[in-house]
């Protein structure tokens, strides 16, 4: 089995009376999908969601994304900005970089590397040892619910810029991987419900370096103290490109169908027992970015990302 490596720190707005489409029946629900207003980085320690830092991109502007570097050994908080070519602005360290290009440019639109042979200095991880990421996360608060819904379309462009893994002994792909995971939170936010905050996380497999399309994964976070459930239906459920290709790969999907079905097997599974009503649930936060539990130099590319919530006319 994989490592139970979905559980980034959990951010969804409890307090928040989540605004749904007004007046429209679409609404796209991620806040500066192309990045352009840079990042609040956050502490390495894992957590502690204190703000160290800022990577700027348009000036002035204040960040939506938060930028996690949990366990990380090398804070990108404090780096200069660099500008490797016109419209591309880079922040980087000597293990990660964050890339912003301009729109309709080969750089378009963000691009996160991360080297964990630099990380871990060569040295593999250990069972129960944590692992470096480097994720860009932001809440979500104008998500309908899920009984509002008619659909919920995804939509992203991504390709590996590169991918370097070293297998020194001991190397075991049931510890040692680097994938990118985009993942919902969907939690309970109905202030009169017993189960107020309880949550699951969902995922969309983006890359995984042990195969070419990562593998259903629906099993208990045990690594976290929260243990909720991850479903992850598997790339297949989405696409069947891959970006072991070297191209671009592209996925629209509506995930809405998907996320009822997590819904259900949480259910049947023991977990969010306090309510079975769709009306209950959001769409709460949302991260994606690399998870890097092995011996890897990669980097990733994503431009157009979208999450367009539709409404169910029939309300």
């Amino acid at each position: 089995m994989p490592p139970n490596i979905y559980r980034p720190i959990f951010i969804w707005l409890l307090a928040c009376a989540a605004v749904p489409c007004p007046a429209r029946s679409t609404c796209e629900v991620i806040r500066d999908p192309h990045f352009r207003c840079g990042f609040s980085v956050l502490s390495p320690v894992h957590g502690r969601k204190a703000v160290v830092g800022k990577l700027a991109v348009e000036p002035n502007a204040e960040p939506i994304w938060q930028l996690a570097q949990w366990h990380s050994r090398f804070t990108i908080a404090g780096a200069e900005p660099g500008h490797p070519c016109p419209g591309t602005i880079r922040y980087s360290n000597s293990a990660k970089t964050v890339a912003v290009g301009d729109s309709n440019t080969a750089n378009a639109d963000l691009t996160l590397a991360i080297d964990s042979i630099r990380e871990y200095n060569g040295r593999l991880r250990k069972e129960g040892e944590p692992w470096p990421h480097l994720l860009v996360e932001q809440a979500i608060d104008g998500c309908p619910t899920l009984a509002e819904l008619a659909r919920l379309d995804f939509h992203i462009e991504a390709r590996l810029r590169y991918s370097v893994r070293i297998e020194p002994a001991g190397y075991s792909t049931g510890l040692h991987c680097a994938q990118v995971p985009f993942v919902l939170t969907v939690a309970n936010v109905n202030p009169q419900s017993p189960g107020r905050g309880d949550f699951l996380w969902f995922v969309v497999p983006i890359y995984d370096d042990r195969r070419p399309h990562p593998a259903p994964h629906i099993a208990e976070d045990t690594a976290d103290p929260s243990a909720k459930l991850i479903y992850n239906p598997g790339a297949l459920a989405y696409t069947r490109e891959s970006l072991h290709s070297g191209r671009w790969l592209t996925i629209d999907a509506d995930l809405l169908p998907h996320i009822h079905k997590a819904l259900e097997t949480a259910w049947s599974r023991g977990y969010l027992p306090d309510s079975r009503e769709p009306a209950d649930y959001r769409i709460t936060s949302t991260n994606l970015g690399w998870e890097a539990p092995g011996l890897n130099q990669s980097a990733i590319q994503v431009r157009n990302l979208s999450l367009l919530a539709a409404m169910n006319d029939a309300l």
